[in-house]
């Protein structure tokens, strides 16, 4: 029985050979050198096995449950080439099956010995269990080993998300202090020539400046600190975390703009977070991600269609898992889940709008990068909000002197 085998070996020698072999046999066969290459070549040409070398970069089984998260890819059997030392192997099979791999052969395996394997996957006819929507959010938790928000971060986006006249200053202040690194990057701000505080104080700081502006200031410093420090991949060297500070920053400002009588006030950090999730994946992923801007770039396609083809999952899917991962209000997580189509969401769909009008006013002023230049379509639930994305671009100068102001440009 022939079959389309994908091969993904690490060493280019071996991986040429066993092709060669599987041809002589019969089969169609691709190989590539790791993941990113292979969901490139399943999205070219698909497979009916997929021959997975454990040492790929990111290891064979992470690679290989990044493939189950997505819908075209996950009932296609991987067998992982285990490695020789035999407590290796072991937990490599353990962590395997955990993840609803089963197939495994232990490496360096005869023509022989794979033939065997490969037919009894195509006469078993069994089919792989698709994971459930819960165990694909669960995976995007595990996988992308999701950063913890320090307890008084966490505090100080639950003090500020109440309405003005509710915020308790005094506790601003005071948590800002039990965190130095915090305290100081909130204080550079408020002294820069934008913001115009001279004093030394925090309580000084926050008195001066006001819950609006305290609010701005000390959200996307909580928000920049949790990934501020990552280095820098230069495979994403397209793609900046200060670009997309940038354009994050900016998007949290129009919502500000469209919100602004209402009295609960997470608008902004709404707008700063709803592009989260690039964030992990440039830190988590970079090399899938990098092929995903390749894909943007090649065929001028959005980002968001981008990471469906190539990861299944989307920057939304990831932000959303991690405002719950960081305790954050309902709104938060569904808002960032659903800002590229609010009209779809069955909860806080007005917030969710309100975040979908502030991205494409962004993306219109051109301040930061979200990743490809494309201005979406509004969507028709959307466009019924009273504040228009012309009037949200009348504020660019402003909005560009306030961020720059942030990041300390």
């Amino acid at each position: 029985m022939s079959a389309k085998i994908l091969v993904v070996e690490k060493n280019e020698k071996i991986g040429g050979l066993i092709c060669a072999q599987l041809r002589e046999k019969g089969h169609e066969v691709n190989d590539c050198r790791n993941g990113p290459e292979a969901v490139l070549q399943l999205r070219k040409a698909g497979a009916d096995i997929i021959l997975l070398d454990n040492a790929v970069p990111m290891g064979g089984v992470k690679t290989a449950r990044i493939l189950r998260m997505h819908e075209k890819y996950n009932q296609i059997p991987v067998v992982i080439g285990l490695p020789q030392d035999k407590e290796d192997a072991q937990l490599v099979i353990k962590e395997g099956q955990a993840a609803g791999i089963n197939h495994f052969l232990l490496k360096p395996f005869t023509l022989s010995a794979l033939m065997r394997k490969l037919t009894d996957i195509l006469e078993s006819g069994v089919e792989i269990e698709k994971p459930t929507h819960q165990e694909i959010r669960d995976e995007i938790k595990n996988l992308s080993n999701l950063p913890a928000m320090p307890a008084a971060h966490s505090k100080l986006l639950a003090l500020l998300s109440k309405a003005d006249e509710e915020v308790d200053m005094r506790a601003v202040s005071s948590t800002l202090e039990q965190d130095p690194a915090l305290s100081a990057k909130v204080m550079r701000t408020c002294r820069s020539a934008y913001f115009g505080f001279q004093g030394n104080m925090m309580s000084q700081a926050v008195a001066f400046l006001g819950v609006s502006v305290i609010r701005k200031v000390v959200q996307s410093a909580v928000i920049y600190n949790v990934f501020g420090e990552q280095k820098e991949n230069p495979a994403l060297a397209a793609f900046t975390m200060n670009d997309l500070w940038k354009h994050s920053l900016a998007t949290g400002m129009a919502m500000e703009v469209i919100g602004k009588a209402d009295k609960k006030k997470t608008h902004f950090l709404l707008g700063t977070l709803h592009d989260i999730g690039k964030a992990v994946f440039m830190f988590r992923f970079p090399d899938h991600f990098a092929k995903v801007l390749s894909l943007v770039e090649s065929e001028k396609i959005s980002i968001l269609a981008a990471e469906y083809e190539l990861l299944g999952i989307t920057h939304a899917d990831c932000g959303g898992e991690l405002a719950i991962h960081w305790d954050l209000p309902g709104e938060v997580r569904t808002a960032i889940t659903s800002h590229h189509q609010p009209g779809t969401s069955t909860q806080h769909r007005r917030l969710a709008a309100m975040v979908h009008i502030s991205d494409i006013a962004v993306r219109t002023m051109g301040i930061g990068y979200g990743g490809d230049p494309l201005i979406p379509v509004m969507d028709p639930y959307a466009s019924r909000l009273q504040k228009s994305v012309e009037e949200i671009v009348k504020n660019k100068a402003d909005f560009e002197r306030q961020v720059d102001s942030i990041l300390g440009a």
